[in-house]
């Protein structure tokens, strides 16, 4: 026993007797800078070590801010020898009075032996190890010298530490010229830098410095006349943007270099393009804004260039800074894309032989499952429309064909195609899916569907994406573009996943606003003046709204909803994602349109009948020209338009006489459609835009009078049209025709905004 006794007091004498590391105290932090493409600061990041860089010395520290740290943590700092045991008593009736850790009594030295030790794990037997490396501290540092490290190493919140990562990073100044008010509000901040964030919770912040303030006047630490100009001064912390610029995009690169081990990085050349993130940011707000009564709360935007990857922007929410939801970034999180994914049945159709003129069934049709079950697609609004070409069914994405189509491929064919394109999320047994998963039932990730829609802009070719241009590591440049692929941020191999004929199809069909009449009607947002391929996608239950779409430059990609999954009241890709899609497109082209996309040497065009999807004939009514892969042209001329001209000439007075009455009533609005939603282009004057109210009738109608709201605007003669300068509101539009002997009504409900 007294070898033991002996033994641990000779530890202890040893333990006492060497001096701390110096190095441990003052270690060479390194930190580093994101800049985006074109040099612009998007943030000054910490150590791997998450330190401060900037290492000053007390002469060059705020006395305020001195006096300030010691009166707020540890009032006896001057006076006891490393731990205050008043203060440890005073803490332990706390929390056992509390029945709750509340107080931890440590004083500024424990504090400095916390943050060396940098225990993971906590409890009673570390804390009695600080105790004891605090009164080492103190037997060999001044209390100089541990203030000193103590106001270099402590916390600040928003990843600050030290006093000078602190005043530059919330007042833009030095720590030695920050005013007693500024000081105050620093040293409040290590008590708890979540709580007491300047930019979060600003409130509990100026109480904490108030409360300093007051109790510093009070025991004669600073003079009445300094405490008032300080309760004067409000709280001047630099806005958080300036400091956070592009802040869901650096903390997505940030989480990429530490998965790939990257460290000791100097400087990061980033792909974005800072000015245009803040207008998209922008963009993002207004249309949040608008739709705020149809329940959309949260959006998010990512732009890429086509040809290289470079992420050009990555809006994650509609503000970073926002309370609950803000730092959530939706171009990351996992949501079900809806139709979105369709394209990619329809190429892989395309693959296999199935020719854009093929005729699929658009009706109620139930198919049977694996397991039994049987599952019925249900189309938008439920209006099915018969027979119906590959073109249309992906161009006004009606849903019952899709599946129908996804059948015949094969859904395991699908699903390996979707891994193809990285779709990461995707990773659960096919028949987890189902057939669903043809309309977007499986969960991925906005900058997964924007890289996937690349690989078709780009002829079939998939290929990572580059959200890092330039990285200085250890001294040594490393360049990450198409010519030299040497950085260590590496791009995931290029691969084919697709032909180039299939895809130019599949891209003509996303940018003919002829195929998606029937579902968006002809002036849609997706109807943009220059090439531009595009599909909307909406949730069940209005959850998620999508609209991604590409040109030769770009691939844009929307997304719309709630981050808790409310859904939204009625808003559906065309009315909630769309017309942003549409805005961004215009903004990034609007100095020069984007060139034409090649057509594949190899590939036909055919004129073929649009009902039958055959070649056309002379009597077919609805001729079109197709674009067919070498071997899926259409071999046979249409038969069913030359046998219904043949009925209907036999049977044509018959026809007129049942139905020439009927016909004769016909009167409805066709512009605008009933529920149809309009935005007012910000991009364009007011004074350049209206909604053409438009009226079918027949012959016995003579006039139509306009009503608006119960408001008569007009009356019209032939044709039935009138221009109106749109005003935002939910709107009852009317229309009274007038014949001789007979008159007519039509009612339609439209919004604008």
């Amino acid at each position: 026993m007294k070898k033991v006794l002996y033994f641990g007091f000779l530890l202890t004498i040893i333990f006492f007797a060497i001096p701390p590391n110096k190095s441990q105290l003052h270690p060479q932090f390194t930190s580093f800078k994101i800049f985006d493409r074109n040099g612009v600061l998007l943030r000054e990041v910490l150590s791997k070590d998450y330190k401060t860089s900037a290492w000053v010395h007390l002469n060059d520290i705020s006395p305020y801010i001195i006096k300030a740290t010691i009166f707020s943590e540890d009032k006896r700092f001057l006076f006891h020898h490393g731990v205050d045991p008043s203060a440890l008593l005073r803490a332990l009736y706390k929390n056992i009075k509390s029945k709750n850790i509340i107080s931890g009594g440590s004083t500024i030295t424990m504090q400095v032996a916390k943050i060396l030790l940098n225990y993971k794990h906590r409890n009673i037997f570390t804390k009695l190890i600080e105790i004891l490396y605090a009164l080492k501290l103190e037997l060999h540092l001044s209390k100089k010298e541990i203030l000193e490290v103590y106001l270099n190493r402590s916390p600040y919140g928003n990843q600050t530490y030290g006093v000078e990562a602190a005043s530059t990073f919330y007042f833009k100044k030095s720590a030695d010229q920050v005013s007693l008010g500024e000081a105050c509000i620093i040293a409040a901040i290590p008590k708890s830098p979540t709580m007491l964030n300047p930019y979060m919770n600003p409130q509990p912040v100026l109480k904490e410095k108030e409360r300093l303030l007051d109790a510093l006047l009070k025991t004669g630490v600073i003079d009445s006349l300094s405490a008032v100009c300080a309760f004067k001064e409000s709280l001047n912390v630099v806005p958080s943007k300036i400091n956070f610029t592009a802040s869901h995009f650096v903390d997505y690169i940030l989480r990429e270099i530490e998965k790939k081990g990257i460290q000791n990085c100097f400087r990061i050349i980033s792909s974005i393009n800072a000015n245009l993130q803040e207008d998209i940011e922008k963009l993002l707000s207004t249309l949040i804004k608008s739709l705020k009564n149809y329940n959309v709360n949260q959006g998010a935007v990512l732009v890429m260039e086509t040809k290289t990857g470079e992420i050009l922007t990555m809006v994650g929410s509609k503000n970073y800074f926002g309370p609950n939801e803000g730092q959530v970034n939706g171009c990351l999180a996992l949501r079900q894309p809806g139709s979105s994914i369709k394209p990619f049945v329809y190429i892989l159709a395309l693959s296999s032989g199935i020719p854009a003129s093929f005729i699929l069934p658009d009706t109620i049709i139930e198919f049977r499952l694996p397991d039994g079950t049987r599952f019925a697609p249900r189309n938008y609004g439920n209006k099915y429309h018969g027979p119906t070409r590959v073109r249309e069914a992906l161009g006004s994405s009606f849903n019952v064909p899709t599946i129908y189509l996804l059948e015949k491929i094969g859904l395991q064919r699908f699903h390996n195609l979707l891994k193809e394109l990285n779709f990461k999320s995707l990773n659960k047994e096919t028949s987890f899916y189902g057939l669903s998963l043809g309309l977007g039932a499986g969960e991925v990730t906005l900058l997964d569907m924007v890289n996937a829609y690349r690989a078709i802009a780009r002829g079939g070719i998939w290929e990572g994406e580059r959200p890092i241009l330039e990285l200085e590591d250890n001294n040594t440049i490393f360049h990450n573009s198409n010519k030299c692929n040497t950085s260590p941020w590496s791009i995931l191999n290029t691969k084919g996943v697709f032909s180039h004929e299939a895809c130019y199809i599949i891209t003509n069909i996303l940018m003919d606003n002829a195929s998606r009449i029937k579902a968006f009607g002809e002036d849609s947002p997706l109807n943009l003046p220059f090439p531009c391929a595009v599909k909307t996608g909406t949730t069940k239950d209005f959850k998620d709204n999508w609209c991604i779409g590409f040109t030769k430059k770009y691939v844009v990609g929307v997304w719309v909803g709630n981050f808790d999954g409310a859904p939204m009241a009625g808003i559906s890709g065309i009315s909630g994602a769309a017309p942003l899609f549409r805005d961004i497109m215009i903004e990034l082209h609007r100095n020069n349109h984007p060139d034409e996309f090649e057509e594949s040497a190899s590939l036909y065009r055919v004129k073929i009948c649009a009902q039958s999807g055959r070649i056309a004939r002379q009597e077919c009514s609805n001729i079109i020209e197709e674009i067919y892969i070498p071997q899926t042209e259409p071999q046979e001329s249409c038969a069913l338009c030359c046998h219904n001209q043949q009925k209907s000439l036999i049977n044509i007075d018959f026809v007129h006489s049942q139905t020439s009455n009927e016909e004769e009533r016909r009167f409805c609005i066709i512009s605008p459609s009933n529920s149809d939603i309009y935005k007012i282009d910000p991009q364009v004057s007011y004074w350049a835009q209206g909604l053409k109210f438009k009226v079918h009738a027949d012959t016995v109608i003579k006039e139509v009078i306009f009503k608006l709201d119960g408001k008569i605007l007009c009356t019209k003669r032939y044709p039935f049209e009138f221009l109106w300068k749109p005003v935002p509101g939910d709107h009852k539009l009317e229309a009274i025709g007038k014949g001789k002997t007979s008159i007519e009504h039509d009612s339609v409900l439209f919004t604008v905004y």
